[in-house]
């Protein structure tokens, strides 16, 4: 998916911009980082997550590192709790998680994956000053 598939996914379903950020690699796509990206991860506020499970078409995905469970909305989005901060920027009307916030995710993951994005990021950051 790219900036604009993200971007008009997100708004399709409508969600409260005051309660999830985008984070990872979405959230690379949306900020110029990258081109394209597999899925669309969000982090939701905890009163937000509940209202997500009640109300959308949920379908579990998986217990993370942090022992809370992980859900997709119709395949697409995938949501948790973990990760959400206060630290994001408005792109387009979608709150993004910030680079440095991305870098420290990408970075305490630590997997084989997120390497290349690692130096994205570091790059992108060196080129803007940040």
């Amino acid at each position: 998916m790219n900036k604009e598939q993200i971007i008009k996914i997100l708004k399709k379903y409508k969600l409260n911009i005051k309660e999830y950020i985008v984070i990872s690699g979405a959230a690379m796509v949306i900020l110029g980082i990258k081109e394209k990206t597999n899925d669309i991860d969000i982090s939701v506020t905890k009163e937000y997550y509940e209202y997500l499970k009640n109300n959308y078409n949920v379908t579990f995905d998986k217990i993370n590192r942090y022992n809370n469970e992980v859900y997709f909305i119709d395949n697409v989005i995938n949501f948790g709790i973990d990760y959400y901060t206060e630290n994001y920027i408005n792109v387009d009307g979608i709150n993004v998680e910030t680079p440095n916030e991305i870098l420290k995710l990408k970075r305490s993951l630590n997997r084989e994956k997120d390497l290349k994005d690692i130096k994205l990021i570091e790059n992108y950051m060196k080129d803007k000053n940040e």
